[in-house]
């Protein structure tokens, strides 16, 4: 995982496209859906953007395995 770019919408594109790759049984609208809301929710209150896309995308990662994705 590398570090990702550091606006919002950037950082969706980046973790949705891993995800989806990772969860390929999982619909890719609640991947994204997903990965939206963790960046969002992270990202409002982050003083340092930089790191928010790959943290978000773990989070996100460990929400669609617990939600029964497989990776």
């Amino acid at each position: 995982m590398e570090l990702q770019p550091s606006d919002e919408e950037s950082m969706v594109r980046v973790a949705v496209a891993d995800l989806g790759r990772r969860f390929a049984t999982v619909d890719r609208s609640r991947i994204e859906m997903t990965v939206r809301r963790r960046v969002g929710e992270l990202f409002a209150r982050a003083r340092v953007k930089i790191y928010v896309g790959i943290i978000a995308e773990r989070h996100a990662r460990d929400e669609l395995q617990r939600l029964g994705g497989s990776a």
